[in-house]
C-alpha cells in the first residue's frame, strides 16, 4: 500500500509539473521577440525593468522562482539553447563570487552611462537598454551551448541579486535521515550546485538555487523536498 501510495505521489507530480511548464515555450519566445522589435521600437526594452522588478519582489517569497519559471531568457536557454548545448561543466572562475561581483557592477554601470548618454531621450535610453539585452543575450547564447545551458544563470546580475534577497526564501529542504549521498542531485542540477554540501543545514542555502526542483525530482529517495 505504501509503494503504491508513492507511486500515485510521484504520478500526481509529474503531472502536476507538466501543467507548470506548459506556458514555457511562449515565455522563452519573449526573449527574441524584445531584443528584435527594440531594433525598430527602442521602448521594447524598457520591458527589462518589469523582468527585473518581478524577479526581486518574487525573491522575497521564494528566492529565485522567477528565473525558472517567469524570466524569457531562462525559459529561452531550457527551451532551445539546451538541444544545442554540448554540456561541459561550467568554469569555476564563473562561479566565483567575484565573477558575480563583476557582472554586477557591470550591469550597474551601464545603466547609469546609458541614462548619462540618453540625456533624459526615453528613446535613447531604450536603445541603450536593447543593445544591452543583446550584448547579454549573445553571451548567453554561447554560453549555453559551450558549457550547461543555464551558463549565464550562474552570473547573472538580477539573479545574484534575487539569489541574495531570497536565499533562505521557501529554499528546498533535505531530509538527512534519507539522504544516501549518491549525489544525484548534484549532478542533475542545471545551476551545477553541490546540494549535498548543504546536508548539515538541512536546507539547499544557495543563491544559485532557482527553485527547479530538479534535484527533488531525481531523488530516488525522496530526500529532497521543496518547502511550498
Amino acid at each position: 500500500m505504501e509503494v503504491l501510495e508513492k507511486g500515485l505521489r510521484k504520478g500526481n507530480k509529474k503531472k502536476t509539473e507538466a501543467k507548470k511548464l506548459n506556458y514555457k515555450p511562449f515565455v522563452a519566445l519573449l526573449l527574441p521577440t524584445v531584443i528584435i522589435a527594440g531594433l525598430f521600437c527602442p521602448l521594447m526594452g524598457l520591458f527589462a525593468f518589469v523582468c527585473m522588478a518581478g524577479a526581486v519582489v518574487l525573491s522575497f517569497y521564494k528566492g529565485r522562482y522567477w528565473c525558472y519559471r517567469f524570466c524569457p531568457r531562462g525559459a529561452f536557454l531550457d527551451e532551445f539553447i539546451s538541444k544545442l548545448s554540448f554540456q561541459r561543466s561550467v568554469p569555476q572562475i564563473l562561479k566565483s563570487g567575484f565573477s558575480k561581483a563583476f557582472w554586477v557592477v557591470f550591469f550597474m554601470l551601464m545603466i547609469v552611462l546609458n541614462v548619462i548618454r540618453s540625456g533624459g531621450d526615453i528613446y535613447k535610453f531604450g536603445k541603450g537598454v536593447v543593445l544591452l539585452l543583446w550584448l547579454t543575450s549573445l553571451l548567453a547564447i554561447i554560453g549555453g551551448i559551450l558549457f550547461k545551458p543555464r551558463t549565464w544563470c550562474i552570473v547573472c546580475p538580477m539573479g545574484t541579486i534575487s539569489g541574495l534577497v531570497g536565499k533562505r526564501k521557501r529554499p528546498i529542504e533535505i531530509d538527512v535521515s534519507k539522504c544516501v549521498q549518491c549525489k544525484l542531485c548534484n549532478k542533475n542540477c542545471p545551476m551545477e550546485i553541490e546540494v549535498c554540501s548543504f546536508k548539515e543545514n538541512g536546507i539547499v542555502e544557495s543563491i544559485n538555487c532557482i527553485r527547479c526542483e530538479t534535484c527533488a525530482k531525481v531523488c530516488p529517495k525522496d530526500a529532497l523536498v521543496s518547502l511550498d
